[in-house]
């Protein structure tokens, strides 16, 4: 579930509708219809209040951040109860939120969750534990989100509220997701499409579904998001839920590509581009862009392919910065294929000054945390600044390195000359983490599908990771965060990577596995770790 999407499903005030209702589609007219009302209240009254909170959600439903701010500063200045003024801390969250303004939703935020411990009431209590989770995920703190996530799902489970505990474990998914504890993931997602369904709601049921086939695309399992996808298109085309539709046929044309079924792709893009038109709204899909794009790369049209791209991040306009990412990455390669290393370079200084700002952000979120006794504590393994932005200002500074000496090996090639010798261990630094990433990720592809066992069981079979319990849950945090190039530790142990993918090779010999590139791989780092050794 995007993550406005998963805040704007609890951002309703917890209280009585005081406005007339309306046809949702209108808004100019509920917001005309609640401020004639207004004005038949008693001034600073309780009805008055609420009336206002809910002319406060009218005007951000509206995109009309300003008028929403405006009426929340005028209701501070009123004599508020304890609990009235939660509601509208929480607002002003939850505004800062949508301007994405973080570190300032973030101070709304953890005002408005002294009050709700201050009144001592679990449902406000579990509200401001979500609230804060999206923040910090928003701010790429992952680890604390999810912390936030179960301690709020804890609070649903504890009062029984299951459309909370839905929601919430929807979250927990998308962060389990985002961390590649895949597994994990799944878990949540499904035990949200139980509650779903247990409510009677068959549209989020099969939000959550599409959510379980992205995991298992993810996971390199494409049968099986297939299976779940193509049981969910008649239903959803009957029901005329077409954004589901639309996102069920992009991920199909997604899974083709990473198949490299150019013609099944195609065919399941024009189903998307057909059902989207069907749905009333003028917003591009950017992810739509991303894959259109990816889809005119495996075709060989690449200069096509720049274009969308292009197109794509103009159109961005920071939305998301994950995807913007994608949207570098992706041109970049493209630029590199067509030998245009001028353009490359420049869009290596854009995405450079992008990092730089989430940089930023990185360390706006370390001082705020110092500057509030009440912020939950950072994870230890954390730094000031984010791994995360080292990790990708480091692959920029490769991305840069590579263009500059192929530039350079042209110019040496041409003029006779030799040299190029200093920048080359920060570059190979970076590619041996890289590697030790595909070595890890193509490792456990192997097990799950050359067994059909799961990473826990990989972890005690093999006794050379760690397994916890967490929440009930087996855990086996330590390998997963080799999995992806940004959790992986400063000092990652070689010798555990080495040891696990020989085990697997090992047991896995009669899966109809090309187990070659691993075997490459694996030789590659134990090439690393003689050369460590004997340092």
């Amino acid at each position: 579930m995007p993550l406005l999407l998963a805040l704007l499903l609890v951002v309703l005030p917890a209280h009585g509708s005081e406005c007339p209702s309306a046809n949702n589609a209108n808004l100019t007219s509920q917001i005309l219809s609640c401020k004639q009302h207004l004005e038949t209240l008693e001034p600073n009254g309780a009805q008055a209040f609420d009336a206002h909170l809910e002319l406060v959600s009218l005007y951000r439903r509206a995109g009309d951040i300003k008028l929403s701010n405006q009426i929340l500063d005028e209701l501070m200045a009123w004599k508020l109860t304890t609990l009235q003024r939660f509601q509208v801390l929480r607002q002003s969250g939850i505004n800062r939120y949508r301007q994405r303004n973080y570190i300032q939703a973030l101070e709304s935020f953890h005002e408005a969750q002294t009050l709700a411990a201050k009144l001592q009431q679990n449902e406000l209590l579990g509200k401001s534990a979500n609230d804060l989770a999206n923040a910090y995920q928003a701010l790429g703190d992952l680890d604390t989100a999810l912390t936030l996530f179960l301690e709020s799902y804890q609070i649903a489970k504890a009062t029984n509220n299951q459309q909370r505990q839905a929601i919430t474990l929807n979250n927990l998914g998308n962060v389990s997701r985002d961390i590649n504890q895949l597994d994990d993931a799944i878990l949540s997602f499904r035990q949200a499409h139980a509650l779903h369904q247990q409510a009677g709601d068959q549209v989020k049921a099969n939000h959550t579904l599409l959510s379980i086939a992205e995991v298992f695309y993810k996971k390199r399992d494409y049968n099986k998001a297939i299976e779940i996808i193509e049981d969910l298109l008649q239903p959803l085309t009957q029901s005329g839920a077409y954004t589901q539709l639309s996102r069920a046929y992009l991920l199909l044309a997604e899974i083709a590509i990473a198949q490299n079924h150019i013609a099944q792709a195609q065919q399941q893009l024009a189903s998307f581009k057909r059902t989207r038109q069907l749905i009333q709204h003028g917003k591009v899909d950017q992810r739509a862009l991303l894959i259109e794009a990816k889809l005119k790369q495996l075709e060989g049209d690449n200069l096509t392919a720049q274009t969308i791209l292009k197109q794509g991040l103009e159109a961005h306009n920071q939305q998301n910065s994950q995807l913007t990412e994608l949207f570098y990455i992706a041109l970049l390669q493209s630029q590199l294929q067509t030998h245009a290393y001028k353009e490359a370079v420049e869009t290596a200084q854009r995405y450079n000054d992008m990092l730089k700002t989430s940089r930023v952000q990185s360390e706006n979120l370390y001082q705020f945390r110092l500057q509030s006794a009440n912020v939950l504590a950072a994870p230890k393994h954390q730094t000031e600044t984010s791994i995360l932005s080292h990790v990708l200002v480091g692959f920029i500074a490769f991305v840069v390195g590579v263009l500059v000496t192929y530039s350079f090996a042209r110019y040496t090639a041409r003029t006779g000359t030799n040299g190029l010798h200093g920048g080359h261990m920060s570059i190979d630094e970076q590619a041996a983490r890289q590697l030790m990433v595909e070595v890890m990720t193509l490792t456990l592809t192997l097990w799950e599908q050359g067994s059909g066992k799961t990473r826990v069981e990989l972890a005690e079979e093999s006794k050379v990771w760690k397994v916890n319990i967490d929440d009930g849950r087996l855990r086996v945090r330590t390998l997963e965060r080799y999995l992806n190039i940004k959790t992986l530790p400063k000092k990652p142990r070689i010798r555990n990577i080495v040891t696990t993918a020989q085990y697997v090779l090992t047991q896995c010999q009669d899966a109809n596995f090309d187990t070659a590139p691993l075997c490459e791989k694996v030789a590659q780092l134990e090439q690393i770790l003689a050369c460590s050794n004997a340092t």
